[in-house]
């Protein structure tokens, strides 16, 4: 039942409402996928459907689903794993969250406006339908709700010509220990034990509120938020209006959906880059200067979504100097909507693809080494210059021993018993000012620091997840960078991001020494002008603790 003290103007656009209640994942999303394509073609009214999900690890329509989650995970668990029709990140979603979907004629959200707008009208509505709950809810762009700077809720978006389908998920409450074992992606922050940090940067309904909020009122309070923000009529229906939606074959082709973008971990380069708003990954090759077998992949929103497939082959052997016009013909003759990303990124992307090839094949690289090269910056022409330009060397403090004095601390003796010894050697022999990097502030010092001091270029080694998290701090230090990614525990997999991110990790990450040899090999090196006594003194060998 609608509340109908926010009532709609006479003549209003109108939408059936119905409850559909806890279903598979596959069948909430067959239903979402049918209804979209069916009110487009003008066979199905306008539908408000409230839902909840049987365990389920929930990806975005473009994003690549071994990267995503932890599959083997979820298998053992009976979690299903599902492909929305929207965009968006990974989620895992169970009875204790409440979904919303709304599929309509785009003129009911936006009249003309892009995904972005749509978005933000809709997260407007769900907002102030919680804001009647008491949960005080506020929009963050693009597709956030938060309540003292704490996600409540998420929305997503796409929609085929005429028609939208809009999608809220709000935690009415949440398992957050399945939610980190089942998605791969990296949580924001993360304690000791993979919990309280968690809890900390999401709110649920019922932790706000105080009490479990009565299932009807949440569903009425989103009604009448939805209701009044979009000026739009609400008409109960009974869930026979579901009946003949979907067909046990849809919900069998919900499964190869599901799988439909897989990349398995070898045999092709993959690079990374992060948008204004959406991660996008690339896949491919180079060869005889063009590419082949590119494939992207993300957490970003775009429409319409065969328009991916269009990038891809527009791409596919194209010449590594016309990539970037022909993305812009595509994104031209398909009109694309991507609210977070745009051509410019996708370029991005495939120039990091190019430079690792061209560094794979300059240093003697394998497929897989070149892609545990991370590249950022704007370095023209090619590769092989940004590393020649390289001045400094920035070394993690978790791929030092734990039993090591120097952990937590600028400065490596070089006692020949880590890979970071070697490191540092490697960087003095080449003349490199050689930093241990002690916590993300200190990073950020540092690359301020470079900055000011005319750094045109450095080499680096992080994990790739702290380089997908925190791709901005990076990005916006404005110097070419080549990043090696370290392997072994590393904070995001062991659940101690908290702990990382203050210079507290307890567990050792591990430096390829021989990829970063190879990596160096073109910084011309230079003479030690250092004293051997002053030398053999910082070389003393150091007792491992026991």
């Amino acid at each position: 039942m609608i509340d109908r003290r926010s009532p709609c103007p006479p003549g209003a656009p109108q939408a059936f409402v119905l409850d559909s209640g806890l279903r598979s994942g596959a069948e909430n999303n067959a239903l979402d996928r049918a209804w979209l394509r069916m009110h487009a073609a003008g066979l199905k009214p306008a539908l408000l459907r409230f839902w909840r999900s049987h365990p389920s690890a929930s990806i975005g329509a473009f994003q690549a689903i071994d990267r995503e989650l932890r599959l083997e995970y979820c298998e053992r668990r009976g979690i299903e794993c599902v492909r929305r029709p929207s965009g968006g990140g990974a989620l895992y979603l169970d009875a204790a969250q409440l979904g919303v979907s709304l599929v309509c004629p785009r003129p009911f959200v936006a009249a003309g406006a892009g995904l972005e707008a749509m978005l933000a009208r809709f997260c407007r509505g769900i907002a102030s339908g919680l804001r009647t709950l008491g949960a005080d809810t506020r929009f963050k762009a693009p597709n956030d709700l938060e309540i003292d700077g704490r996600k409540l809720a998420c929305t997503f978006a796409s929609h085929d010509g005429g028609a939208v389908l809009l999608m809220a998920i709000v935690l009415l409450d949440a398992d957050i220990r399945t939610m980190l074992e089942a998605l791969r992606v990296p949580t924001e922050k993360l304690s000791a034990d993979g919990l309280a940090a968690a809890r900390h940067r999401l709110a649920t309904l019922t932790e706000v509120l105080g009490f479990a909020p009565v299932y009807t009122a949440v569903r009425q309070a989103l009604e009448a938020g939805l209701s009044t923000e979009l000026a739009l009529a609400l008409e109960p229906a009974h869930e026979d209006i579901l009946i003949g939606s979907i067909r046990a074959e849809d919900l069998a082709e919900e499964s190869r959906i599901a799988r439909g973008i897989a990349w398995p971990r070898d045999g092709a380069l993959e690079s990374l880059w992060r948008g204004r708003g959406s991660t996008l990954h690339c896949r491919g090759g180079v060869a005889d200067g063009r590419f082949r077998d590119v494939r992207f992949a993300g957490d970003f929103h775009l429409a319409p979504p065969q328009a991916v497939s269009a990038l891809e082959q527009a791409v596919a052997h194209a010449p590594l100097a016309a990539a970037s016009e022909r993305i812009e013909q595509v994104y031209r003759s398909y009109a694309i909507d991507s609210p977070g990303i745009g051509p410019a990124d996708f370029a991005h992307a495939l120039r990091a693809l190019a430079d690792q090839d061209a560094l794979r094949a300059e240093l003697g690289l394998s497929d897989a080494e070149a892609s545990t090269l991370m590249l950022c910056g704007e370095a023209q022409p090619g590769a092989g210059e940004r590393l020649r330009a390289a001045q400094v060397m920035l070394v993690p403090y978790c791929a030092k021993p734990v039993w090591c004095k120097w952990r937590t601390r600028d400065g490596c003796p070089e006692c020949g018993l880590c890979a970071i010894g070697e490191a540092y050697r490697l960087g003095r022999s080449r003349g490199m000012q050689v930093t241990t990097v002690t916590n993300y502030e200190h990073l950020l010092q540092c690359l301020g620091r470079m900055r000011e001091q005319g750094v045109k270029a450095y080499v680096g080694m992080c994990c790739g997840n702290f380089f997908r998290k925190r791709f901005h701090a990076f990005r916006d230090a404005g110097m070419d960078a080549v990043l090696l990614d370290i392997a072994g525990a590393n904070c995001y997999e062991l659940k101690q991001e908290d702990e990382a991110y203050a210079g507290r990790f307890q567990a050792q990450a591990k430096i390829d020494a021989g990829v970063l040899a190879k990596v160096i090999a073109p910084i011309a090196p230079v003479a030690e002008d250092r004293p051997a006594s002053r030398r053999d003194e910082r070389r003393g060998r150091r007792t491992p603790r026991s």
